[in-house]
């Protein structure tokens, strides 16, 4: 409800402020079971349901696309005889889909979805039904992947497992549906079809692995029928068991309805009063004990492979209840914190006291949130109430397997408390703790703030479970609403982002991005995890390949500043560097870092406002995609390479390899060739701080006086020692390659051809393969004197930095004074000598390079949908039969296929279409 409120008068004039207000009736949809769901995965795609339509939307985010994943028959058939889906469950490898649609009047259906090699192409690979009254409630994913977690000084490790191993299964998920049931539905090895298995989540219950399908027993009673209606479903660390918690509702049978329909006053309706039949008397209704339940059922189950009989057993155990306050349920979450030990930080070379200090249990909790509306006459209070669920430690186990009891309670009262959310954060010594969002009942849009699009409703705040205050290690973020709704759509779920950096929440007609607190920042620590905030959520993200849009979406908003941002890069690319000299298993993740790099910047281009800056980050990004393709065409070089020689059935892309190549090298030539004139006096030590300065900071003018053309970004590649390998690397190959055909005669027309065309490219180009190889070469050893903090600060930059000036203006002088460039030819092309004629011009137009495929570097031919890359946003069409002419090379076919999942810079394909 919006309000005018009149504040004092600011010039004559009266300043109005618009007050909005929050009611009771605003907040039932968090207790009517109302539910959106909404789930977000590793690739960054954002599954939620349609408002109105049984209908999964799926946006790549960041980006405003959108598809419709196809439903499954019964659905798509009769659209009018099913609701919205309820239940949205992807699984952790982001391979699988799950959705439930509740019937109207008939029975629902769950459908599986399985992913294809581009992220926005889903497949239905079984559907099934469920009966009413025994409707999906929550699912889950047994057998997920093992998660990263960092320490302060940058070196990674994987966590125990979660949950029951499945070895013979893939995928395995795990449903609770309202009849207290747990479905086990699998895939098994080498088997086409889906397996169910089913078991009872309040009765002691052994089954074992059966083709068929064991159909649903409804629950029943002779006066009322029990459903669940919430639950949650917990993994714990280092434990096969799975608990799952449950709130159940009573609701009257039918043979209730028809006694309550009886006990109606006719006497308004002018009807007859039945008369019940003399054998049966009148049913007693009890009125209290219908509606939610003031307990929480609680309940143990193994799922346990046999390796002698190969076959899978699920044994359920049901626990005591959980007393709790008999408001309104409104969150119902497990929490589990991995196993530490009490110095994680102690050196690794102590293992003795390692072994006399055994790591601590990993503790589980069981998070519930209230809402009491009381005479529903004012917005709701909100309470959180905490248990802790764990292990009874032998020998006093005997008789009682698990203990619980209640850790900590806490009312939030002016404000309400909406959503929770298991704070996991990629640190090696977690706390137990929890995101919450608390939310105002009222507040006042200011006439300054009365043109904004969002307004502040509420905060989000990581709580400590141990007593449920806030933590001081992180900063909270506010929490915002459309001006125009605010107060009145509160979100009904929520899913937070692979890397916990933003969260999706989902209210009846609308779906909104919001910020999650961050780790407070050391500023003056050793440790540069500790330093930024989302370094180490950034490379764990790298080192589990995936996707990092929600790092890359937090960095590049305004609020976050440059200097941040190449503190984060820095960061991860130490990381990057310790894990791979810690690991023999981690190989060179310096592709990753480039990866990071292109994304970050390129997020960052749409956030900024100045043409000045947007070109400079523009510039940024695709230096660093240009090391990437370089070290793409390296690899293809390598993989088709015949002793020697190379394979001529893939003559034709190798030429466009090193045409591509040979334009980048006239590109980086010339630059050198304006540079060579600089005078050999050493940058001034006023600007010496510009190492630790933010260049985004400064203005265009500023920015020339100081750097005013050593900060090019292609200069990069002739300073820094992995791109000026790759470019020795790639120059080789091509001066080879070029030479190769330059001795041997056609053995075909398609051949001949190509030899001219390779020919004709180099002798046109101005550049001297043979010469620029043995002077790059030359210069390689004396990149080590560039200190190591400085290589991974201009790679963070994207572009030399100070200390490598003196190294960069002694590489540029003497290339500029060798044999390897040809000044005329590389700075006279034909085509600039053609006068009056413009548009027959032969060389490349500007922007022309979007055209080419970003693997193969050939002009796109557009005959077929194409692929497009989610990071870099260039497309190929890698894998189209719509190639060159000519033999197809095996050697390059395989080379092809490694990128058939992604592109050279690590993103995912999307089709275009």
């Amino acid at each position: 409800m919006l309000t005018d409120v009149k504040t004092s008068p600011a010039k004559g004039k009266a300043r109005e402020d618009i007050r909005w207000q929050s009611n009771w009736w605003d907040f039932l949809p968090l207790v009517e079971h109302i539910q959106r769901p909404v789930a977000w995965t590793t690739s960054s795609i954002i599954f939620v349901a349609h408002s109105t339509q049984p209908l999964v939307v799926a946006r790549l985010f960041p980006s405003p696309k959108q598809f419709s994943i196809p439903s499954p028959a019964p659905v798509h058939t009769s659209t009018a005889s099913y609701e919205p889906p309820t239940v949205i469950s992807v699984s952790p490898n982001d391979h699988w889909l799950f959705a439930y649609f509740p019937g109207r009047e008939r029975d629902g259906v769950g459908c599986l979805w399985q992913r294809g090699f581009h992220i926005d192409n889903w497949t239905v690979k079984e559907w099934w039904g469920f009966p009413r009254g025994a409707g999906v409630i929550a699912a889950a994913w047994a057998g997920a992947e093992r998660e990263w977690v960092t320490c302060p000084d940058g070196s990674t490790s994987r966590l125990p497992p979660r949950g029951p191993l499945t070895p013979v299964s893939d995928p395995t998920l795990l449903l609770v549906t309202q009849s207290h049931q747990l479905n086990v539905c699998y895939l098994r090895t080498y088997l086409p079809t889906l397996r169910f298995m089913t078991c009872s989540l309040i009765q002691p219950h052994f089954t074992s692995e059966n083709p068929a399908h064991t159909p649903q027993e409804m629950p029943g009673g002779a006066k009322t029928a029990r459903l669940c209606i919430r639950a949650s479903i917990g993994f714990m660390h280092s434990d096969s068991s799975v608990l799952i918690a449950m709130r159940s509702q009573r609701y009257p049978s039918d043979a209730m309805k028809h006694a309550t329909d009886l006990s109606l006053e006719p006497s308004d309706l002018k009807m007859p009063t039945p008369v019940p039949p003399p054998d049966e008397g009148p049913a007693m209704i009890d009125w209290e004990t219908w509606g939610e339940e003031s307990t929480i059922d609680l309940c143990e189950v193994k799922l346990k492979f046999d390796a002698i009989q190969m076959l899978m057993n699920l044994i359920s155990n049901p626990l005591p209840p959980l007393h709790c306050p008999p408001e309104k349920l409104t969150n119902l979450l497990f929490v589990s914190t991995p196993p530490f030990r009490s110095d994680p930080s102690s050196p690794r070379k102590d293992k003795t006291s390692l072994r006399n200090h055994p790591p601590e249990l990993a503790s589980t909790y069981l998070v519930a949130t209230f809402l009491d509306f009381g005479d529903y006459s004012a917005p709701p209070k909100s309470e959180v109430t905490v248990f802790m669920v764990a292990r009874n430690p032998p020998p006093t186990s005997i008789g009682k397997a698990w203990i619980t009891r209640q850790v900590a309670s806490r009312s939030f009262s002016p404000r309400v408390l909406t959503f929770i959310a298991a704070c996991l954060t990629p640190s090696i010594s977690r706390k137990p703790s929890v995101i919450a969002a608390l939310v105002d009942t009222a507040g006042v849009i200011s006439r300054n703030a009365r043109h904004s699009k969002d307004i502040t409703v509420g905060k989000i705040v990581v709580l400590q479970l141990s007593d449920l205050s806030p933590d001081p290690d992180w900063e909270d973020s506010t929490l915002v609403s459309p001006a125009e709704s605010a107060g009145t759509e509160w979100p009904v779920s929520i899913s937070l982002s692979v890397n916990r950096a933003l969260v999706c929440t989902a209210s009846a007609t609308k779906t909104t991005i919001q910020v999650l607190p961050r780790l407070r920042s050391v500023t003056d620590s050793k440790d540069f995890v500790q330093r930024s905030p989302l370094v180490a959520p950034l490379v764990t993200a790298l080192l589990s390949r995936k996707s990092i849009a929600d790092v890359s979406h937090a960095l590049s908003l305004r609020s976050s500043s440059n200097d941040l941002l190449v503190e984060t890069l820095r960061g991860a690319i130490s990381a990057l560097e310790i894990n791979a000299k810690i690991s023999s298993s981690i190989a060179s993740r310096m592709p990753e870092a480039l990866a990071a790099v292109i994304e970050i910047y390129r997020a960052k281009v749409q956030e900024s406002e100045s043409d000045d800056d947007r070109g400079h980050l523009i510039a940024l990004w695709q230096n660093a995609h240009d090391m990437c393709s370089i070290t793409a065409c390296a690899a293809a070089f390598e993989e088709c390479r015949d002793g020697d020689s190379y394979d001529l059935d893939a003559v034709w892309q190798l030429v466009c390899l090193s045409g591509w190549i040979v334009n980048f090298l006239e590109h980086l030539l010339k630059e050198c060739v304006a540079l060579a004139d600089i005078s050999d006096t050493e940058p001034d030590t006023k600007i010496e701080p510009a190492d630790h300065q933010d260049i985004f900071s400064w203005d265009s003018s500023a920015r020339a006086a100081y750097l005013p053309s050593f900060d090019t970004p292609i200069l990069l590649h002739l300073v820094h020692p992995f791109a000026r390998a790759n470019l020795c690397d790639i120059v080789s190959h091509v001066n080879r390659f070029h030479s190769t055909l330059s001795s041997l005669t056609a053995k075909g027309e398609s051949s001949h051809i190509a030899r001219d065309v390779l020919l004709d490219l180099v002798s046109c180009s101005g550049v001297n393969l043979g010469a620029l190889e043995s002077t790059l070469k030359d210069e390689v050893c004396e990149l080590t004197s560039i200190p190591a903090d400085d290589v991974r600060l201009a790679l963070a930059r994207s572009h030399p930095v100070p200390s490598m000036y003196a190294q960069l203006r002694k590489v540029i002088q003497k290339i500029a004074s060798s044999s390897a460039v040809d000044k005329p030819r590389l700075f006279l092309k034909p085509s600039d000598l053609v006068d009056g004629f413009a548009n027959l011009s032969t060389s490349e137009q500007p922007g022309k390079e979007q055209e080419r495929d970003v693997v193969t570097k050939g002009f796109l031919l557009k005959r077929g949908p194409g692929l497009t890359c989610v990071r870099c946003g260039y497309r190929s069409e890698i894998g189209s039969e719509a190639g060159m002419g000519g033999h197809t090379s095996i050697k390059w076919r395989s080379w092809e296929k490694k990128w058939a999942a992604h592109c050279i810079c690590g993103g995912s394909w999307i089709q275009r279409k």
